[in-house]
């Protein structure tokens, strides 16, 4: 997945709706022997590409990476490996999709029984149409539409995050 630039996705840390929480940290990001030439270069592309993985740890969902800083010149290896675990320190921006928040998404395909939405352009959520709200009965929903939500379950399944939700309201 490609992620955002940080400068890009940090207007949106404010949104108390955007589920999104920054923050810095120092991880040892292993880097094969293959790809010690450019170490910044290699370690933002090995982050992107395991970001599933690093999912776990952050206990989020990586949207954004700011600037690497290495913290050592040299890196470690641990029990014989051909790895070389280097230490940065990252600034990034993660998507915590929480029971009970709230989260802003747009309306991305129209179904009989259900409604899907992207959230930061990046993420499928979906509410069922008899879960939405008396109010808001009457209303055509359209594509493209932006729509408040809030998170009822939230699994990853194959990889793959799903986020089922409620209407909340919608923006006219």
């Amino acid at each position: 997945m490609n992620l955002y630039k940080l400068n890009d996705i940090l207007p949106h840390i404010n949104d108390k709706n955007s589920c999104l929480e920054y923050k810095c940290q120092t991880i040892l990001v292993p880097l094969p022997p293959s790809q010690i030439g450019k170490p910044k270069t290699n370690i933002k592309r090995i982050l992107e590409e395991s970001s599933n993985e690093i999912t776990k740890k952050l206990n989020g969902f990586l949207l954004a990476i700011g600037k690497i800083h290495l913290l050592s010149d040299v890196g470690q290896t641990f029990q014989d490996e051909p790895t070389l675990w280097v230490p940065v320190r990252l600034n990034f921006v993660i998507f915590v999709p929480e029971r009970g928040r709230r989260v802003r998404a747009i309306v991305s395909k129209l179904g009989k029984k259900h409604i899907a939405c992207l959230i930061h352009s990046r993420f499928n959520a979906s509410f069922h149409r008899d879960t939405i709200p008396p109010v808001y009965h009457n209303f055509i929903f359209k594509l493209g539409q932006p729509v408040l939500l809030e998170i009822i379950e939230c699994d990853v399944v194959d990889k793959i995050l799903d986020i089922k939700t409620t209407l909340v309201e919608f923006d006219a």
